[in-house]
Order: structure tokens, then C-alpha cells, then sequence
């Protein structure tokens, strides 16, 4: 799969204001390269090349650091886990069920075969230079290290696009004597990823030329098994996985008559698969329902169903360079649950994580699971056996940047209190630190009562300059909300209110109403227990990725205390959505008492969403899930892994390629003129040693090139309003880096247009509860805040859109002011009276 390369891409450090960028090299088909001396240290002749530059060519810029491996610099090679022929067994020749050892044993590079000619896009390759065959007569290529085991190297024939164009390299290393003369390529696929200690995912490819006996010359490049990786909420799904309740995990088995509650089960997830549709109705992407087996039990016998998909695996991704921009494979890494109930030695897993090798491995697509088999996870009171492992207790933060460094693909995150039993099997927490890349953040989850980071926390897309959004439970805001109902006299209502819906045979919803629920103990014991368990998450959040309160949109979640002093939710979890990577976003529909003909606490979430232009799909879970879980637990994704920047680009700003000179700035560039709408501004390119022997300019707005603008000056115009502005200055000299000067000059002042002006709905009445409505603006504020007056005094805490009527106020006016914010434009404060209040 090609990624898509973003504007003002390329390897690149910060110096002040200088952002230096080296030349990338165009992806294209296999470079000649010719053997000649490498630069720096090591002068000893190339015999060998990988890609060293990772730019997706083999050339002589590749030379430079080939011996070694860095995160900065060092080739690259997949671990070839797919299945592009299909060709691996679901069940065993004399059809009795696989283990799941045996499940995970196969794949591409189980056997020395390139199996099928898609297969050999999964080869990293390798060139060994031509020689003088009068001086050398044979060539070996040795694989040192741990690595060598852990690597299949085949020799090229002929065009190689095709899988016979290649065999096997010999036991001895030895290259075709007929081949040597022009040179030798080579294609390198790893067997396995990093597990453990024990292998740090490097391979030496050592080649020695010999002249007859003698030894008599040698070369050798590094290369690292790419790293597995976890897909993030931010990129597109194309496939949303869910339970179909009604086939066996294990193929080919008898499923026995359904069961009441399994009946249940399959009419409740209809109704929520149509809810999905509608959704994917909405977001214009060809995106697809695909429904998973989910009947389980001992060694395929009896029906019970597993809803909770997003337990049993986590969607990722590991990729290389390649001519084409990026080499990927997609893949489904097992969750490492284990199931004590009936599974054990060689079956150790979840039984409906076998999907990730029956149903989803296949072409391009890998499924990996790991575990450590002598670990017995901790029996902990009042949780399920192997909680911790369930995969809604892993995620990821999506691409940002923080402190200097850069997270292109962003980071996994985990739930887990280390040295506690609060903690997955350690092994897989281990395996996935090892990777290198996305280095995972633990976050407390011990207060829960199933213990997942998704029972708090979700991404979301956002309309704001990191695009994307942290959702966060807010217990407080819920009890905040539901005491609202009560002080306007509707406490006797229920909680949990079915909006009509006819339970099913079996079903009881709660009856709960909401003056109990806000006087209710482990209620008030859960919102405390909640808010500071979430709180801690945040904070580690603020520190590792430098989110601030703009970046975090809170929704109301109730949480109720159990008997062991966590918590888990009394209706459905708004922060337990499912974030798909476009527009719109699916939610539980919430079913609290309505307030003007809608739900209370939707009315809030949408609100809040609005505000960054994110939609909302609710999806109904009132009888097909529970309050331990909702719809991100009963689904998972297959998405768009090329969505962002490439992996490898991680870490500190990058410094200049090995050997390339680079420019020294005497003096910064400078902009002068007026940052105004009509204003002319003009920019100076700054003092360079040496003189650059060609100077280009390009203004940007905001990412965006300005068509047309490549001179040193600008005119602003109107539409430029409320736009950043930048000039990017790019000096060349044959022999140096290229330097790319980026010059931020600031947001073209803008100013709101109010299409549709704001006002308040209710009766300034004591007892009602008034309305503040924004109205809607040109553009969309991407803040909006509230402020209730009494007169001329503010009313202490009232900034919210809502203000319960209070008696004390009868004769008095009361005014709301409506504060618009967004990067770039002049704020808009607007009062909208509400009047005189009446008894």
C-alpha cells in the first residue's frame, strides 16, 4: 500500500527558526548503483547496499552507515506474517480443530518459498555490487548475529516480479558464480517479530569476496525487522468488526438450538448493526459492516456467544520504504487473554480471538499473538479472570508532537499499574515496549470495574490544529447534570428510561430514578472514585503528550461504586464510542430524561462536539450490551494504516544526511509590512555562508501553498482572513543541504459573520430552566463559553448553556453573554437578554 506524502515532508531539525530539510531522493524502480569508496570512517569499498536512507531506493547515498543500525538511519525488512496465497490451514487434514499454537505457526515465512508473486513486495531488498570476476571468483553472503536465525534470503533471477524469479540463498551462503559479474540482488523477509530480550531485531548481511582460497575482500550492512505497530483512532476505518452470534469460532462445528438469551442476543445486535449502517451511510466512504463468529465453548460445544470484539485483538500495522512510497502489511495482533475455564496448554486464548487467524489472516494482513506460557494471571475480586489482557485495554494516541520530539504514528497505550495485579500478562506488555517505536504509556485503570482504558478515554477527529481529540469520562458532569432534573422538580422520573422500547422476554431495565440515583451512595462514592481516576489519566496524558483543557471534551458519564471499590457505569458510556476516523462518530444513545424533547445528556455531548465539527451517530445498545460494556467493546476496525506520516520519521529532529554539508545562518530571515487585509508583506531571506547558489520562495496558509506565490512578496487579501500565515525560503548549493527557512508570520485577523443570531429558550420563570443557544456563526467557533448575569452581577458558576430560574431572582433580569472563540478571528461576545424573571 502507497502512503500518501504530505506537503513540506522530509527528513529535518529545528535550529531556532530554521527548519533545515535534507534532498529526498524520488521513489522509483532498483537504482544502478556503482561500487565506490563511502564517505566518513569507514573507507572500505561498498560490496553491499540495503537502504540505508530509507527513502525506497538503493543508490550510493545509501553507502553512509550501512554497517550499522540507528533509529535515525538503518534498512529495514518485514516480518513476512501474511498469508498472500490463502494457503494456511483454519482446521487440521482429518478435521479436528487446531490449536491456537498451531494456528499462529503459519505463514509466509514459515517455509524458504516467496509464495505468490504479490508476496514479493514483502521482500526488503539487497544489492551485493558487480565484481571484476577476473579478480574475484566467488562471492558468499554471511548472516551474523542473533538475526540470523530469524531471517529467509532469497537470490534474484530474471525481472523479479514474479515468486519463480526467486530461490532460495544456498546453505553456504554462496551466490550464483553466473551471477556475480553484474551484481546480485537480493530479497530479505523476517520470520518473526521482537519478542523478548533475547533479539533486538537486528540481522549483519556480511559479504566476502575470495579469490580462489583467499580471502580478499569483505562488507556488510545492518539491518532491523520493522516494528509492529497499532493503528490509531485518527485513521479511517474501512471494515467495523462485530459479533454474528450465530456461527461457532470453531470451523465446521455443530451449533446446538439457540438459547433464549441467545436469541436475545441476535435480534438486539440487529438492531444495533442498523444504527452502524446508518452511520456509514453518512461518513461517504466505502466503509463495511463484516460480522465475526462469536459461538463459543469447550472445543466448539455449546452456543453461548462472545459480543465483546474489541477484547480478542488489537488492529496494526508494520511497513517499510519502498519504490512506491511505503511497503505495508496490515495486522491483528491476538489478545493475550487467557481463559481458564476450558482452555489451557497449547489453546491458552479467548476462544473467539481464533478469528484472527481463520477469518482475518490472509493477503497482506498478519495475525501475531504472544504470551508467556508459565504466567497465571492473578485472580483479582469481583473481575473476570483475564480482564487485564482484554485488548479494550490497549489503544494508541494519534501523530502529534511534543517537547522537540515527533510521533509520526503516535504511541500505544495501556492500561496497567506495573508491580501490581493490575497488569496484563507482562511478556506482551514487554514485547510491545521492545518494538521501539510508539512507546507505550501506562495509565492507571485499577479503579475500574472491568479495568479498560476505553471504560474513560477515546480519540476522536477534531476540526482543530492537532486534529483530533481526546473524549474523557466526566463523572462530575453527569451528577452536575442529573441534579439540574432534580431542582427542577423531575427527580421522581427514572434514570434509565427506555424511550419506549419493549424489553425483550428475559430483559429487566433498571428502575433507578434519578433523585435516587443522585442521593444514592455508591452513586456519590463512584462520581468521587471516577473523577480522580480519570483526572490521574489525564495528567499523565498533559505530561507525555502535552494535551491541554482545549484538547479534552468531556461528556457526562455516571459511574457507581461496586463492593470492591471500583467502578463501572449505571447507563450507557458515552466515552465508550467508537472513533472512526471520519467525521462522525458513533456513540451510545444515553437514555436519560429529556429536556425540551431531548435527551439531557445527548444534548450536552452534541453541543460539546459541535463545537470542533464532529458528528454524531447514536448507535442503540439498551438491551444488546450491558452497563460492564458498550458499542467500542462489542466492535473493532480494520482502517487505513496509510493514513499519516511514516514511522521511521519518529524521535528528535532529524539532523542532516551523513557526509552533506550544511549551510550557516549569519542571520534569521525577516518579514516586514502590516498583517492586514489588503497589507503587502515582504520577506528577506537572511545571511547565508556560503552564498546559495539559488533562492525559491513559496507563502503558505496555514499547510497550504498559495498558488501563485513565489515571490518575496505578498498581497493579503480578504480571503486570507483568519489564515496563518508562513513563507518558506529555499536556498540551494551543489555539495549542501538543502535549507528550507520557514517563517511564521502570524493569523490574518478575521471577523465572525452571524448567520443565524443567538437567543434563549424557556420562561423566565422561577422553577423553569432557561436555554442559552449559540445561534450559528460564519465560521464555526471552536470555542464558545457562557456567562449568566442577574442584573449586572455575574451569578457564581453559572457558565453553562442551561440556568435553573432560582426564587431569589423573581423581579431582576437576567442576560446571558455568549463568548465565540476560534484561532484567528476577533472574539465575538453577543448578550442575549432573557428578561424580567416572574414568580
Amino acid at each position: 500500500m502507497n502512503r500518501r506524502i504530505p506537503q513540506l515532508r522530509g527528513r529535518a531539525r529545528r535550529v531556532g527558526s530554521v527548519l533545515l530539510t535534507g534532498s529526498v531522493l524520488s521513489a522509483g524502480t532498483l537504482a544502478a548503483v556503482t561500487a565506490a569508496p563511502a564517505s566518513g570512517a569507514n573507507e572500505s569499498p561498498v560490496l553491499i547496499l540495503a537502504d540505508t536512507d530509507r527513502d525506497g531506493v538503493l543508490s550510493t547515498a545509501d553507502a553512509a552507515g550501512r554497517g550499522t543500525w540507528s533509529k535515525d538511519r538503518g534498512a529495514l525488512f518485514l516480518a513476512n506474517l501474511d498469508d498472500d496465497t490463502s494457503r494456511c490451514p483454519t482446521i487440521a487434514g482429518d478435521g479436528t480443530q487446531l490449536t491456537d499454537v498451531q494456528l499462529a505457526s503459519c505463514n509466509d515465512a514459515a517455509d524458504r518459498v516467496v509464495n505468490g508473486d504479490s508476496d514479493v513486495k514483502d521482500l526488503a531488498r539487497v544489492q551485493v555490487q558487480p565484481v571484476d570476476t577476473g579478480a574475484v571468483s566467488s562471492v558468499r553472503v554471511e548472516l551474523r548475529g542473533v538475526g540470523a536465525v530469524k531471517v529467509n534470503v532469497f537470490v534474484k533471477r530474471g525481472s523479479g516480479a514474479s515468486a519463480t524469479d526467486w530461490t532460495p540463498l544456498a546453505a553456504n551462503g554462496a551466490l550464483p558464480a553466473d551471477l556475480i559479474g553484474a551484481g546480485v540482488e537480493l530479497g530479505i523477509e523476517g520470520k518473526d517479530i521482537i519478542r523478548d530480550e533475547s533479539w533486538d531485531g537486528s540481522v549483519i548481511l556480511r559479504v566476502v569476496h575470495r579469490r580462489g582460497a583467499q580471502q580478499v575482500a569483505t562488507d556488510q550492512v545492518e539491518m532491523r525487522v520493522a516494528p509492529l505497530l497499532f493503528a490509531t483512532d485518527r485513521m479511517p476505518i474501512e471494515k467495523l468488526y462485530m459479533a454474528d452470534n450465530e456461527t461457532s469460532v470453531y470451523e465446521g462445528a455443530t451449533v446446538p438450538e439457540p438459547s433464549a438469551s441467545l436469541v436475545r442476543s441476535q435480534l438486539n445486535g440487529e438492531a444495533l448493526a442498523a444504527d452502524f449502517v446508518a452511520g456509514m451511510e453518512r461518513m461517504g466512504d466505502d466503509v463495511e459492516l463484516v460480522k465475526l463468529p462469536s459461538l463459543q465453548g469447550a472445543r466448539g460445544g455449546g452456543n453461548g456467544t462472545d459480543i465483546w470484539t474489541q477484547d480478542i485483538m488489537e488492529p496494526g500495522l508494520m511497513s517499510i520504504p519502498s519504490a512506491d512510497g511505503e511497503q505495508q502489511m496490515r495486522v491483528f495482533v491476538r489478545a493475550p487473554v487467557r481463559d481458564g475455564r476450558d482452555n489451557a496448554g497449547s489453546n491458552p486464548f479467548r476462544q473467539t480471538g481464533r478469528v484472527v487467524f481463520t477469518e482475518l489472516r490472509g493477503p497482506d494482513v498478519a495475525g501475531i499473538q504472544h504470551f508467556d506460557p508459565t504466567y497465571v494471571p492473578p485472580s483479582i475480586p469481583g473481575m473476570s479472570y483475564d480482564s487485564r489482557g482484554s485488548t479494550g485495554n490497549y489503544g494508541t494516541i494519534p501523530a502529534y508532537e511534543h517537547e522537540g520530539k515527533k510521533y509520526p504514528l503516535g504511541r500505544k497505550v495501556l492500561g496497567a499499574v506495573e508491580g501490581t495485579e493490575f497488569t496484563a500478562d507482562p511478556a506482551f506488555n514487554k514485547m510491545l515496549e521492545l518494538q521501539g517505536f510508539q512507546d507505550p504509556i501506562a495509565l492507571d485503570t485499577s479503579w475500574l470495574s472491568v479495568g479498560h482504558i476505553d471504560e474513560f478515554i477515546s480519540v476522536i477527529p477534531a476540526d482543530t490544529e492537532r486534529g483530533w481529540a481526546l473524549v474523557a469520562a466526566d463523572p462530575q458532569l453527569a451528577m452536575n447534570l442529573l441534579q439540574e432534573l432534580v431542582d427542577a422538580g423531575r427527580g421522581g422520573e427514572q434514570l434509565y428510561t427506555p424511550y419506549g422500547l419493549v424489553p425483550p422476554a428475559g430483559s429487566t431495565p433498571p428502575t433507578m430514578t434519578v433523585a435516587e440515583a443522585v442521593n444514592d451512595p455508591q452513586m456519590i462514592s463512584g462520581v468521587a472514585i471516577g473523577h480522580a481516576g480519570v483526572n490521574r489519566g489525564l495528567r499523565v496524558l498533559r505530561e507525555e503528550v502535552g494535551l491541554t483543557e482545549d484538547d479534552i471534551i468531556r461528556v457526562p458519564v455516571l459511574y457507581k461504586a461496586n463492593a470492591y471499590g471500583r467502578v463501572g457505569v449505571q447507563i450507557p458510556n458515552a466515552a465508550n464510542l467508537i472513533g472512526t476516523g471520519h467525521d462522525v462518530v458513533y456513540i451510545p444513545t444515553q437514555h436519560v430524561p429529556a429536556v425540551d424533547g431531548q435527551d439531557l445528556f445527548q444534548a450536552e455531548i452534541e453541543e460539546r462536539f459541535a463545537e470542533i465539527g464532529t458528528e454524531i451517530q447514536w448507535a442503540e445498545d439498551y438491551f444488546y450490551t450491558s452497563r460492564s460494556g458498550q458499542i467500542h467493546c462489542v466492535t473493532n476496525t480494520l482502517r487505513d494504516t496509510t493514513y499519516g506520516d511514516s514511522w521511521w520519521s519518529e524521535g528528535e529532529e532529524r539532523t542532516e544526511e551523513p557526509g552533506v554539508q550544511e549551510f550557516v545562518a549569519l542571520s534569521q530571515p525577516a518579514v516586514t509590512g502590516v498583517l492586514k487585509s489588503g497589507g503587502t508583506l515582504t520577506v528577506h531571506q537572511g545571511a547565508l555562508k556560503p552564498s546559495p547558489d539559488s533562492v525559491s520562495y513559496q507563502w503558505y496558509r496555514g499547510s497550504t501553498a498559495i498558488p501563485g506565490a513565489t515571490g518575496p512578496h505578498l498581497k493579503l487579501t480578504n480571503a486570507l482572513a483568519g489564515q496563518s500565515i508562513r513563507v518558506a525560503i529555499v536556498s540551494r548549493k551543489a555539495g549542501y543541504s538543502t535549507l528550507t527557512t520557514v517563517t511564521t508570520i502570524g493569523v490574518v485577523p478575521g471577523t465572525f459573520t452571524q448567520t443565524k443570531r443567538p437567543a434563549v429558550r424557556g420562561v423566565a420563570k422561577v422553577g423553569r430552566t432557561l436555554i442559552a443557544r449559540t445561534g450559528s456563526l460564519s465560521p464555526t467557533a471552536s470555542k464558545v463559553t457562557y456567562r449568566w448575569y442577574v442584573g449586572t452581577k455575574p451569578i457564581p458558576g453559572a457558565t453553562k448553556p442551561r440556568l435553573a430560574v432560582r426564587k431569589a431572582w423573581a423581579g431582576k433580569r437576567v442576560k446571558v453573554v455568549i463568548t465565540s472563540q476560534k484561532a484567528g478571528y476577533t472574539t465575538l461576545a453577543a448578550t442575549v437578554k432573557a428578561g424580567k424573571v416572574r414568580r
